[in-house]
């Protein structure tokens, strides 16, 4: 896995721009063994850093189902229509994905039917 981060690896080979980082390699290190232990993890990293690459990279390539939450709606929605499909091509992911949101990110029929009853 951490080889996919090597200046010859996998994202650097499929990505236009990519760049290795240090600090990125050992997060992806570090994801993959929490995922393989399935511990809790915590990390925290600077902007630049390649975070990004460096969990979605490990969560593809562990064969089992992994969940990622973000902290907006934006940020969700970049991971599953910009970032996972590029790191998910350039590893050759053969996988399902899945973009999750809550109850509230849509319409309750019931709720409508309601309210179209009661005028409002």
């Amino acid at each position: 896995m951490a080889d996919d981060f090597s200046p010859e690896g996998q994202l650097a080979q499929a990505i236009p721009g990519f760049k290795p980082r240090e600090p990125q390699r050992q997060m992806a290190h570090a994801v993959a063994h929490a995922i393989d232990k399935a511990q809790p993890l915590v990390v925290e990293a600077g902007t630049g850093t390649g975070k990004t690459y460096a969990y979605l990279a490990p969560a593809l390539r562990a064969k089992k189902k992994v969940i990622i939450s973000t902290g907006s709606k934006a940020l969700q929605d970049q991971l599953y229509s910009r970032d996972l499909p590029t790191v998910a091509k350039a590893l050759k992911y053969k996988g399902r994905l899945a973009l999750l949101k809550g109850r509230s990110n849509y319409l309750c029929l019931e709720r409508l039917e309601q309210q179209a009853l009661a005028g409002g």
